[in-house]
């Protein structure tokens, strides 16, 4: 079996994070006294995946500072990350890597059964219950060749699909060898149309000729952090209840 690499993205600008993202990459912001990133660090390594690649954008010097010298952890720099989207920094990142890969949003606090119920299996796309966080983004499942509920659409609108959705996307994903193939060449068709496109156009064309399983946990806590408010919620309310749970596990 091939060994489990994870690519964290982390180029983006953090706009909606006002003076604090112009001072600080949201993966570097801190909750209990620990940086988002380094902590998917730390869960990484804590089942088993060693080889971490970061991929830098908006003030890359501040993980040059924070990851100088740790050891199994890899920042590659996306040139384009002020004029170009998600799609592309993920690629840039995914370019010479092979599966399976975790595939991580950097600005996400989360507990660490979310990276335990992706260590192993097929390619999977980590599924939440209802967060009510405000900038959801919403899962749609189709019933999968073996009768399983698979991914078939994503979008931030909750009408977006006339059918109910199946849950909200966390940000963590598993591809496994030949599914990685496969989204670099969704990724490259995506980004020929749009070159600002966000890598969550490219899962959304590769399930198009491709089943991808949802992994669902409905009482998963968690959080993206995207504004101050969410940063402020993800600190008062979902790091306490983290910390219990992690606390008797």
């Amino acid at each position: 079996m091939s060994e489990v690499s994870a690519l964290i993205v982390a180029a983006g600008l953090g706009v909606r994070m006002g003076p604090r993202g112009e001072m600080t990459p949201k993966g570097l912001l801190e909750i209990g006294g620990s940086a988002l990133v380094a902590r998917s660090v730390a869960l990484l390594r804590a089942n088993g995946i060693g080889r971490i690649r970061i991929v830098t954008g908006h003030l890359a010097d501040h993980y040059e500072a924070a990851f100088a010298g740790v050891a199994g952890v890899e920042l590659v720099h996306s040139p384009e990350y002020a004029t170009t989207g998600s799609a592309r920094s993920m690629m840039t990142g995914l370019a010479d890597m092979q599966g399976p890969v975790l595939l991580l949003e950097s600005d996400l606090i989360y507990e660490a059964a979310a990276i335990a119920a992706l260590r192993e299996g097929p390619s999977c796309i980590l599924v939440s219950g209802e967060t009510g966080a405000g900038d959801e983004v919403y899962i749609w499942t189709r019933e999968g060749s073996g009768g399983t509920p698979v991914f078939n659409m994503m979008s931030k609108d909750i009408a977006a699909v006339d059918t109910p959705h199946y849950g909200e996307l966390v940000g963590v994903s598993r591809f496994d060898a030949e599914d990685t193939e496969r989204l670099k060449q969704a990724a490259r068709h995506v980004l020929e149309d749009d070159p600002k496109a966000d890598y969550e156009s490219t899962v959304i064309h590769m399930a198009k000729t491709q089943d991808i399983a949802c992994r669902k946990i409905a009482d998963l806590a968690w959080s993206e952090i995207d504004s101050e408010d969410m940063y402020t919620h993800a600190v008062q309310e979902i790091w306490p209840k983290i910390m219990a749970r992690e606390a008797v596990a």
